[in-house]
């Protein structure tokens, strides 16, 4: 949703309405809903079926399927709506990053996919359940510090640099008037960060 708000912003210098966060709120139910209902409505067969012998759970495969069907929409959706807002000339450009962090994604799914797909009964191999783990915390925590690692490091060792350079950017985007303070006053406080309730974006 962000992205997307990124791109009608920055791109397309429409404003942003209710709607699109009430879409965004809908879509997400109802992928929480066309993910979790079936688990209750199909056969334990079909979703999700306790191994009493191994202590595990297996999953079936129609829930398999749907279930790396919506993660690769998912992560497809997020591709296409940053490479459509990789042009934005912003302090918001996010586009390195997201497209290094939807790589990984990628990679993990893929193997994902292929381990669930062309082994069955991974879950009891205790190979298949160390790696498929380890890939995904290894990619999880990789996504936050690309996201995250350099605002955090220059907030604080390089606060004052970061800041200038911050602002530098905001001037460059032509919407200074659209944050909601000014950007060219001494910083006092938190408090001149707040975006007014009057900002048009």
């Amino acid at each position: 949703m962000r992205l997307y708000i990124y791109y009608q912003i920055f791109d397309k210098l429409k404003p942003i309405t209710y709607r699109v966060y009430l879409y965004g709120t809908i879509t997400y139910i109802a992928i929480i809903a066309v993910y979790s209902i079936p688990t209750t409505i199909l056969q334990h067969q079909l979703a999700v079926e306790y191994d009493y012998t191994y202590r595990v759970c297996r999953y079936g495969v129609v829930f398999t399927e749907m279930a790396f069907t919506l993660a690769w929409i998912g992560c497809i959706s997020v591709l296409v709506l940053a490479f459509l807002a990789r042009h934005i000339n912003t302090s918001f450009n996010e586009y390195r990053k997201i497209l290094l962090i939807c790589l990984l994604c990628i990679l993990t799914l893929v193997y994902q996919t292929v381990v669930h797909n062309v082994f069955r009964k991974y879950i009891i191999a205790r190979w298949a359940r160390l790696t498929t783990v380890l890939i995904e915390y290894l990619s999880s925590q990789a996504s936050l510090f690309i996201l995250l690692g350099t605002p955090a490091y220059n907030c604080l060792f390089h606060r004052e640099k970061y800041r200038e350079k911050w602002f530098a950017k905001m001037r460059a985007d032509n919407l200074v008037s659209k944050y909601g303070f000014d950007v060219d006053t001494p910083y006092t406080g938190a408090s001149d960060l707040q975006v007014s309730e009057t900002t048009a974006v």
